[in-house]
């Protein structure tokens, strides 16, 4: 099959090819609700610690935002605009799991405490995030691409806000492995967003005019609740 063909193919069936292509996060989202459900399952007889209970807590809440993010890409709107070629593509995918790299690293023992502190880290990132995906809606994607431009709500205070809050429950979750490994994977996985970001501003802009006057009085990533480039 042809580029041509499939470029028809796409036009004619738009919302099967959006499915498509969201497949590989469709079976990622089902495999993650799935495995917290196990191990929530085996952790909950033996959580007899506030500490252990956060840290359920936080996996719950990472299942909700996985679910979450399987239900938009069934509702999302159809991408208006997409960044061409391979390259942001790659840089979304590295930006977006390269920090999951901390998963094969022994975990740390943990104490009650230390297991209690990365459940509450990984719980105000997480729910933070369910709260900026909630907002962005149909908008959702993984890959650069302009659905619908949204400025309102989290995105006055920095551009990539969800972004911002996964990278505080990463920050959670690298607590409970060695150290200091684990902070310098999941620092290295926030370098990688950087590229996939530009990316994503740059169809934005070129999609949406106003994007720019937005982007130049609003922080990048980090909010200084005074408007500007950050």
């Amino acid at each position: 099959m042809g580029r041509a063909d499939i470029g028809d193919r796409e036009s004619r069936h738009p919302r099967l090819w959006d499915i498509l292509a969201a497949a590989p996060l469709l079976l990622l989202c089902a495999f993650g609700i799935a495995g917290v459900a196990i191990e929530v399952h085996q952790q909950w007889p033996a959580a007899d610690n506030a500490g252990l209970l956060v840290l359920i807590a936080s996996e719950i809440a990472g299942a909700l935002f996985l679910a979450l993010q399987f239900w938009l890409i069934w509702v999302r709107r159809l991408p208006v605009a997409k960044a061409p070629g391979l390259t942001p593509r790659l840089w979304a995918l590295l930006g977006a799991n390269s920090a999951y790299a901390v998963l094969l690293l022994h975990k740390a023992a943990l104490t009650p405490l230390r297991a209690g502190f990365s459940g509450l880290v990984i719980c105000c990132g997480t729910l933070g995030a369910i709260f900026v995906l909630r907002r962005l809606g149909k908008s959702f994607a993984i890959f650069p691409q302009a659905r619908m431009l949204v400025t309102g709500g989290p995105y006055r205070l920095v551009r990539h806000p969800l972004y911002l809050c996964e990278q505080i429950s990463l920050f959670g979750v690298c607590l409970q492995y060695a150290w200091p490994w684990a902070f310098l994977i999941v620092l290295a996985g926030f370098a990688l967003q950087f590229p996939r970001m530009a990316y994503e501003e740059d169809i934005l802009a070129r999609t949406f005019p106003r994007y720019r006057d937005y982007a130049a009085r609003t922080p990048m990533i980090i909010p200084n609740f005074r408007g500007g480039m950050s």
